[in-house]
């Protein structure tokens, strides 16, 4: 009997392992990196291995000792794990087919991997492209919007390529100076609107006298708006000496607290005056009448009243002071009163307000 020979096999070829391309072209093989087993691993593997036996190990003492206390339900427990154990043990060999057949297929797939890897052609790593210069336009963009027309430029060409310069620009035209007149005005000229402008009239300052020079004058001819305050309180207490008040005078002041003048009447009541020099557009309000009103009666004792101002009295003003029984005299109720044809504050014919 013959024995055959087996046929010597022939040694397999090494496998040449994919390189990569990187830049300038050279290409540089990959290496294949195998997991290691470590002994952090290991470690983990024995402990995990001892806990789970320590765990059955008092599960089962626990149940040993469960089922000498209850031996009925124990004989009970067994029976119905003995279908379970069964189809455990039963299953084992299909599952591990299974994880066989799982093995197979993830091995297969690897080498298709592989051999894909192999033949594929390398991909060359192209230079990435210079950015573009400020003066380069994308060809989109180019496409989108074409050149407009040429800027002028500062010289015009000849035929036979010498350049002349462009006429200047013409100069606007300067504005027109002349000032604006509305149609069917007519517009005069400077000089003469010059000359006939009005030069606004200087105040006239007020005059201040002292007592004794208006003693020596007609207080029924005296303008009591062209007196300074002042000299206005001075004309009121002359006023007042001559009606009968013998014994006025002028107190007036920083601290006067509101009493300007304070004369005794003929009757012998006590008359306290406040003077107030205003113009014609200034009124005296009730304002003025209330502070006047806080102190005559309390702090100077009043008995009689009297407001006289050279302006008029505003409503409010004048409610308050018929109210308050303080009496105030106007502007044309004091020229009736310097004049003679109007009573004086204490006289009989003066009225409240």
């Amino acid at each position: 009997m013959i024995d055959e020979v087996a046929p010597a096999r022939e040694p397999l070829a090494e496998e040449p392992v994919p390189a990569r391309v990187v830049r300038g072209g050279a290409r540089r093989p990959r290496r294949m990196r195998r997991a290691r087993p470590t002994v952090r691993s290991g470690s983990l593997a024995v402990v995990l291995a001892a806990a789970i036996l320590t765990g059955l190990a008092l599960a089962f003492q626990g149940f040993a000792r469960w089922a000498g206390e209850h031996p009925g339900w124990a004989v009970l427990l067994g029976l119905a794990a003995v279908p379970v154990l069964y189809a455990l043990l039963r299953g084992m060999p299909h599952a591990r087919d299974l994880r066989r057949a799982a093995r197979a297929g993830m091995a297969e797939a690897e080498a298709d991997a592989l051999a894909a890897t192999r033949t594929a052609p390398p991909v060359p790593v192209d230079e990435p492209a210079d950015p573009p210069t400020r003066t380069q336009q994308p060809p989109l963009l180019a496409d989108a919007f074409p050149p407009g027309p040429e800027e002028p430029t500062l010289a015009a060409p000849f035929h036979d390529g010498r350049t002349a310069p462009l006429p200047e620009p013409e100069a606007p035209a300067p504005y027109a100076t002349e000032p604006y007149a509305p149609d069917g005005e007519p517009q005069l000229e400077p000089e003469l609107e010059r000359e006939l402008e009005l030069e606004p009239e200087p105040e006239a300052e007020a005059v201040a006298l002292t007592a004794a020079e208006l003693d020596g004058v007609d207080l029924a001819t005296l303008d009591f708006a062209a007196l300074d305050p002042d000299t206005f309180e001075e004309a009121v207490a002359a006023l007042c000496r001559r009606d009968g008040c013998a014994d006025a005078e002028t107190v007036g002041g920083a601290g006067d607290l509101g009493a300007d003048v304070l004369a005794t009447a003929p009757d012998g009541r006590r008359v306290v005056i406040q003077c107030k020099r205003y113009g014609p557009e200034n009124k005296v309000g009730s304002q003025d009448l209330q502070r006047f009103g806080g102190t005559c009666w309390s702090v100077h004792g009043a008995q009689l009243a009297v407001l006289v101002t050279t302006s008029e009295f505003t409503a409010p003003a004048e409610e308050y002071a018929d109210s308050c029984g303080i009496r105030c005299v106007d502007g044309t109720e004091l020229t009736a009163w310097a004049e003679g044809t109007g009573p004086a504050p204490w006289g009989p014919g003066a009225t409240l307000g």
